[in-house]
């Protein structure tokens, strides 16, 4: 199991790159055998009394909670290297469904068995305890402008962090990324109908923002995409959209600066 944890591509990503190599044997002994789930299966369940948690070796996941309106929300997409399953209601039951979007393999850790190595390992805690922050802060930044936002706006944020995450998987410099979504998955996780998310990914190609078709992204006009998401990498944040709910256009000469979405909330 050692050499296999050594091996391992993630070694020197996610929670177990605080693994330090006199602590792998016993990093591994707490760990079961890898598990894979298939594309569509679930992983856990809402209501789920669940006492391990995983670390994503490979493939995307989602997870989801139902609303009583029988609406589904999608709280986060799970990449390699994430921890999921440590998460859970104050009365033990798991709080989220978490299903494979592609093949899922895991490596699966009893809870009680992490916490334990944890103690010892105060590098891992540490670790862990980062990681798990900037996961709650990426989700509050996506869910939390639900309510405020304009479509494009939201789908923005969702595709360019998605984008970001996918790109520092691969090349730093590639215009576009394979993400495994639908747009029904980006309506679920915009609080949009997928009609409505369709209509708005076809208006932001036509003005040239990006093209995202059959699960395949790519960013046309970086500055002005950043700049609709409020995601700008500048010194100066930049205001995502025009007050009346416009997309901001470069000027073609022809003195028409912007395109009006059809409906610029849903």
């Amino acid at each position: 199991m050692q050499s296999d944890c050594q091996a391992c591509p993630l070694r020197r990503d996610g929670l177990c790159a605080s693994v330090a190599d006199e602590q792998l044997s016993n990093w591994a002994a707490i760990k079961r055998p890898v598990r894979t789930i298939r594309a569509g299966a679930s992983l856990f369940v809402e209501g789920d009394d669940n006492e391990m948690v995983y670390i994503v070796r490979r493939g995307w996941a989602l997870a989801s909670m139902m609303h009583e309106n029988g609406r589904r929300q999608v709280l986060r997409f799970v990449m390699p290297g994430n921890l999921i399953g440590f998460e859970r209601a104050p009365d033990g039951d798991m709080p989220c469904t978490v299903e494979a979007l592609t093949d899922l393999m895991v490596c699966p850790m009893p809870r009680h068995s992490l916490m334990r190595f944890c103690q010892q390992a105060p590098n891992v805690a540490l670790r862990m305890a980062s990681l798990l922050a900037a996961e709650t802060i990426s989700d509050w930044r996506l869910l939390g402008g639900l309510g405020t936002r304009t479509a494009a706006e939201r789908i923005a944020r969702l595709l360019l962090a998605l984008y970001h995450r996918q790109r520092q998987r691969t090349a730093p410099d590639i215009s576009d990324v394979t993400l495994p979504i639908s747009q029904v998955l980006i309506a679920d996780a915009t609080g949009l109908t997928p009609v409505h998310v369709c209509r708005t990914l076809k208006e932001m190609r036509t003005v040239g923002l990006l093209s995202f078709a059959k699960g395949h992204l790519r960013v046309l006009d970086w500055m002005r995409l950043t700049e609709l998401a409020e995601m700008s990498d500048t010194a100066t944040p930049q205001p995502s959209s025009n007050q009346d709910g416009s997309l901001p256009l470069k000027n073609n000469g022809s003195g028409c600066d912007r395109y009006r979405l059809s409906e610029s909330h849903p």
